[in-house]
């Protein structure tokens, strides 16, 4: 009889326990489902909110215009002095000078060399100087579709301190130097470098 009361009473005290275990997990439910409904309040503010207009950012555009110099022509005069005259004679119109129209020469142009090209505006900051257009163009033809790796690249390329030492960062690159989109990459290099 003794192992049977022993028996009830170890039930009992597993029972106890048990219960103050679910009791704990009760308490533990109701906290989750408080912070439940708390989270729930909050997305439903957020979704009462208006949404905000998005910002129109204005960029500057800057289109280079092709500077034309025109040499400047001399045409000299001759000068016409007249023989003194004993007699008045009668006053004739005399027939207009006819000058030829100036020819102007073409001017042969050497060679531009990227110092000597007109750039645009500098800038302190290289992302300043690429449009929306060539930003697509360069990430596709230059970086391989890979905006991060463009985009690091830019901020390193701003920590540098001239154009030759930009030129010689992107040559890892092995690009084809003489593409278009190359050249085009130098002359936003150069307002950057100046």
């Amino acid at each position: 009889m003794e192992e049977l009361v022993k028996y009830f009473e170890a039930l009992e005290a597993r029972l106890a326990a048990d219960e103050a275990r679910i009791a704990s997990n009760d308490e533990r439910i109701a906290a989750l489902e408080a912070e439940l409904a708390s989270v729930e309040a909050e997305l439903d503010e957020l979704k009462s909110r208006p949404a905000q207009e998005p910002k129109v950012i204005e960029k500057e555009v800057i289109k280079e215009v092709p500077v034309e110099v025109i040499k400047e022509v001399v045409v000299e005069k001759p000068v016409v002095v007249a023989a003194p005259v004993a007699e008045p004679e009668p006053v004739v119109d005399p027939k207009p000078v006819v000058e030829p129209d100036p020819v102007i020469e073409p001017i042969k142009e050497e060679p531009a060399s990227p110092k000597a090209a007109v750039y645009g505006k500098a800038v302190d900051d290289i992302r300043l100087a690429i449009s929306l257009g060539d930003r697509f163009l360069y990430q596709r033809e230059l970086f391989g579709q890979n905006a991060e790796l463009m985009q690091r690249t830019l901020n390193e390329l701003n920590e540098l301190n001239s154009f030759d030492e930009a030129i010689r960062y992107i040559s890892r690159f092995n690009w084809d130097t003489e593409s278009s989109t190359y050249q085009q990459f130098l002359v936003t290099l150069h307002r950057r470098f100046g």
